[in-house]
C-alpha cells in the first residue's frame, strides 16, 4: 500500500483528492458505456453489421431472449428497436471489454489530470 500512496502523492493527489479522482473516473466510464451503446446502435443499421444481426436471430435461444427483451421494453419510444438495442449493448460490452487496456488507465490518467487542474 505504500508504493500506491506514494504514487498518488507523486502524482498531486492528496487524500482529500481521492473521492474526486473516483467521481470523474466514474463519470468518464458512464460516458464511454453510453457512448459506445450509442455507436454500436447506430453501426447495427449497416449492411456489414445486419449480417452479424441474421446471424444470431438463427440461433436457437434467441427467441426466448426476444421475448423477454420485448416484455421490458413495452414502455420504450416505438422509434427504439428492442432487439437492436440489446446486441448493440453486448456488442459495446465486447468492444468496451477489447479496449480495457488503454481504457482504464486513459481514465486514470485524466482523473487525475482534471482533478489537478481544477482544484488547488
Amino acid at each position: 500500500m505504500g508504493r500506491v500512496s506514494e504514487a498518488f502523492e507523486e502524482a498531486g493527489v492528496t487524500p482529500t483528492k481521492v473521492g474526486a479522482c473516483l467521481a470523474v473516473h466514474e463519470a468518464l466510464g458512464i460516458s464511454i458505456l453510453l457512448g459506445s451503446w450509442a455507436l454500436c446502435y447506430k453501426l447495427l443499421g449497416h449492411n456489414k453489421a445486419q449480417k452479424v444481426f441474421n446471424q444470431l436471430a438463427r440461433h436457437k435461444s434467441y427467441n426466448s431472449g426476444k421475448k423477454w427483451v420485448s416484455q421490458k421494453t413495452k414502455y420504450f419510444p416505438s422509434s427504439v428497436d428492442p432487439e437492436k438495442l440489446v446486441v448493440s449493448g453486448a456488442l459495446s460490452t465486447v468492444a468496451r471489454k477489447l479496449c480495457s487496456p488503454v481504457l482504464v488507465p486513459g481514465k486514470i490518467l485524466l482523473s487525475v489530470t482534471l482533478v489537478r487542474r481544477f482544484t488547488s
